[in-house]
């Protein structure tokens, strides 16, 4: 059986990396167990974003930390959506074109597994750095609230669930005059918010 910590990680390197998830998918069907109880949040419609139409206003640093955040709830909408199709358009206007496909793969992985997503991340975002057309923002995030469930039985798979200090750097790159998100990377030591 997979560590309750191996699960943490590898669910961190789904929510920020399309190449990390799709490397770490044997681990994921390598594990099994007893599920848990847990309660789990009702399931909403995911909904297309609208387009954009042009930047967002305010601060180069309220430009990038909106992104990011449009960005987190089109992840854990696009992880809902149960459709490949939806899950592209909800992640199209806020992740870099080049990762979508891996970053879609990957959650179709999980779903072909007869898994499912449920919550979503809390950000706190403690610094965001702009050079040119690129952000850097260092983020101590809790995710405890979310994990996978297996949709035959309704528990959360044992040890999927994330961690309330997740420590994140993630890049955004300016394109079109909107930023997206290019990578995530979780740091091994935890942070505080």
């Amino acid at each position: 059986m997979t560590s309750s910590r191996t699960w943490q990680t590898v669910l961190r390197q789904l929510r920020v990396s399309a190449v990390a998830a799709v490397s770490a998918m044997p681990l994921l069907v390598a594990c099994s167990g007893v599920a848990s109880r847990v309660a789990l949040p009702a399931k909403s419609a995911a909904r297309i974003p609208a387009p954009l139409s042009g930047p967002v206003s305010g601060t180069p640093r309220q430009q990038v930390a909106a992104a990011l955040a449009g960005y987190t709830d089109a992840l854990s909408r696009a992880e809902q959506s149960r459709s490949d199709v939806l899950a592209r358009a909800l992640l199209r206007p806020y992740l870099a074109a080049s990762r979508i496909r891996g970053m879609v793969d990957a959650i179709r992985a999980i779903w072909s597994r007869g898994d499912g997503f449920y919550g979503t991340d809390v950000l706190h975002i403690l610094t965001v750095r702009i050079d040119g057309r690129r952000a850097f923002v260092h983020e101590c995030d809790n995710t405890s609230g979310m994990g996978l469930t297996s949709e035959s039985s309704g528990q959360v798979v044992p040890g999927s669930a994330g961690v309330e200090h997740a420590n994140l750097i993630t890049r955004l790159d300016l394109v079109a005059r909107h930023w997206v998100v290019e990578s995530q990377l979780p740091e091994d030591v935890p942070c505080a918010s």
